[in-house]
This record gives C-alpha cells, sequence and structure tokens, in this order.
C-alpha cells in the first residue's frame, strides 16, 4: 500500500519523469506556453488582463482541469515570474492526471500540492547541478540571492530550490522590506505554515535587513502566522538584494545552520572572557563567547555550554565508560579515556 506521506520534491521528480520526456525539459523553460499546448492535446494557456487595484485579488495564474484544461496566467506579472506561474499550474494539471496521488483519496492540502507544484517548476528552471554551485549545506540569505543573480529563474523558484538543502524544519522567505512575507518554502519536516502575504512586523528578520546599512541580519527570531500567533524562537538570517526584495531563513534547532565564525547581530553587553568550570574537560577555563550561540565556549576542548559539541573535538570511549567525550579526555591516539585507563 502506497504510503500517505508526501514529499514534493520527490513526487515533482517522479511526475516530471513519468509524464514529460526528458528532451523537452528546457522547452518548458524557455516556451512554456507553446511547448504546454505542444505536450498536452486540449491543454490551452491563456492570458487576463491585471487585477484592478484593491480588489483584493493576488494570484498570478490558476488551473482549471475543465474539460477541457485550462491554465490562466495574469499579464502583468515580470517574466521571471510568469514564467514560474505557469509551471506551476502545469504542475496541477500534471497531479490531476496523476493515478498514484488521487488513488490517495486525500485533500490537495493533504496531498501537499501547492508545494509539490512549486517543486515541478523550481525543478524545470533550476536543475540540481545549477542549484549546488551557489547553496551550500551551510547557506545563507545572501547566496540564495546570489543564486537568483545568476540564473534565469524566479526568486521564488529560487527559495524553494534553496529550501531543499536545510537540514532542520524551517522555510525560506521572499519578502518585502517592510516586513511582508510574500513567499514562503518551506522544508518538508516544518510543522507550521507561513501563509503568503502575512506580515511579519517591523521587529521581523526581514525589517532588521531592511533596516540594517550592511542589508543584513542574523538574529534569534519568530515567524508570524494569519491568524497573529508567533512561533517560538528561530534562527533567522535575511538579506536584501540589489532590487529591494529581501531573502530570509527561518530554522528551529538547538544551534544555527550558518557558519560557526559568524556572530548574530545582536549587542553582546558581557565581557569577552569568563572564568567558568568546564564540564567537558573538568577544567577551569576563561571560556570565549561562542560564535553561533552567544553562550561561552571552553577555548581548551570547544565546548560551548548550550551547543553541541563538533564531532571533530568528541569521540567515543572504547573503555569501561562507552561514552562520548571530548578529545581532550583521550590521550594521543588512544580510544580510551584518562578515566577508564
Amino acid at each position: 500500500m502506497r504510503s500517505q506521506r508526501i514529499d514534493p520534491h520527490a513526487e515533482a521528480g517522479r511526475l516530471l519523469d513519468e509524464q514529460i520526456p526528458g528532451d523537452l525539459h528546457d522547452d518548458l523553460v524557455h516556451d512554456s506556453i507553446a511547448t504546454i499546448e505542444l505536450l498536452f492535446d486540449g491543454l490551452s494557456v491563456t492570458r487576463r488582463p491585471p487585477s484592478p487595484s484593491g480588489d483584493g485579488c493576488g494570484v498570478d495564474g490558476t488551473y482549471n482541469p475543465g474539460p477541457p484544461p485550462r491554465i490562466v496566467i495574469a499579464d502583468d506579472v515580470v517574466p521571471a515570474r510568469q514564467v514560474f506561474t505557469v509551471l506551476h499550474e502545469l504542475g496541477h494539471h500534471l497531479i490531476e492526471n496523476d493515478g498514484p496521488l488521487n488513488e490517495l483519496n486525500i485533500s490537495g492540502d493533504d496531498r501537499r500540492d501547492e508545494a509539490i507544484c512549486n517543486e515541478v517548476a523550481a525543478s524545470l528552471l533550476i536543475p540540481p547541478d545549477v542549484g549546488d554551485r551557489y547553496i551550500s549545506a551551510n547557506f545563507t540569505a545572501a547566496d540564495v540571492a546570489e543564486l537568483h543573480a545568476n540564473v534565469q529563474a524566479s526568486r521564488s523558484a529560487c527559495c524553494v530550490a534553496a529550501v531543499r538543502r536545510l537540514h532542520q524544519p524551517g522555510c525560506v522567505i521572499l519578502g518585502t522590506t517592510d516586513g511582508v512575507a510574500v513567499f514562503i518554502a518551506h522544508h518538508i519536516a516544518t510543522g507550521w505554515r507561513i501563509a503568503r502575504g502575512t506580515p511579519q512586523g517591523d521587529t521581523s528578520i526581514l525589517a532588521k535587513a531592511a533596516g540594517s546599512t550592511a542589508r543584513a541580519a542574523r538574529a534569534i527570531t519568530q515567524a508570524r502566522f494569519a491568524n497573529g500567533n508567533a512561533s517560538g524562537d528561530l534562527h533567522g538570517d535575511a538579506y536584501v538584494d540589489d532590487d529591494g526584495w529581501v531573502f530570509a531563513i527561518l530554522v528551529q534547532d538547538t544551534v544555527s545552520p550558518w557558519e560557526r565564525g559568524l556572530r548574530f547581530n545582536t549587542i553582546d553587553t558581557a565581557p569577552e572572557y569568563e572564568t567558568i568550570d568546564c564540564d567537558g574537560c573538568g577544567e577551569v577555563r576563561a571560556w570565549k563567547t561562542c560564535a553561533t550561540c552567544g553562550d561561552k565556549v571552553c577555548p581548551e576542548c570547544d565546548r560551548c555550554s548550550t551547543c553541541r559539541p563538533t564531532a571533530a573535538n568528541e569521540q567515543r570511549c572504547t573503555g569501561y565508560c562507552q561514552l562520548m567525550k571530548p578529545a581532550t579526555q583521550f590521550r594521543g591516539a588512544s580510544t580510551v579515556c584518562v578515566d577508564c585507563e
């Protein structure tokens, strides 16, 4: 029996493999409308006039399964966004004609249709090898902006391509300088969702980046939801691109995913060094400030009182205790700690 746990990226890849020949993927990017109408008999793509100002409509495109099936897109959307929208709506058509997904007999929300369609568009616009050139395991919001500057794809597509590389629950946001989350790509393991168009507030990481002379901010922050509630503390990183759009990353974890050598943009009134008894190596050390979380790090064993120690700084004792201990608790190349010798 097919599992009902949906991985949007995997489903998008399967839909593309099964319904669209690989040699036509580039054609879908460069001439989306003509290629779609050539590939799918009866499926048409039409344009509609811009929505009147103030009517509350913020939808760039829609899909109607028909018959006959039809994709409708707004003709006032910038070209890169228009291609993303057409390919997103194509994703809905692929889902509509897919047996395995429809056999699940669950709602589109539970199937994560919108996330699958975003992945269809992003997978076509930014192949994995292209994304890997700019988005590393410890990527920052500035890296997402750089990806956008170097590919012919919308900012939304770049957010989707980036969020796949998060190793913890969270999201990648495209926002405005006044703190509104315009588009949000959520990691598959994220249990919460930020609705599009939700104001994140004057103190959000988006607003902090906009108000910074460096056009960047990094701090402990919160996500704001459509009902007005806020999340718990999240690690946030944001960057304003040359056109005034804000890329932001929010992640929930005990430690930041950024490089350990970088610091949050917070004011630290504590002294740089402080004498503390280290639980790791058993010595009283003049600890330095942790660049990741702001707590204290022992300069001898690099153990932070808050963050998890890095694997390189500890190993498991093969002696009696069998515990993970700091490397300083072992003599030379010995695998038995000093307590068990």
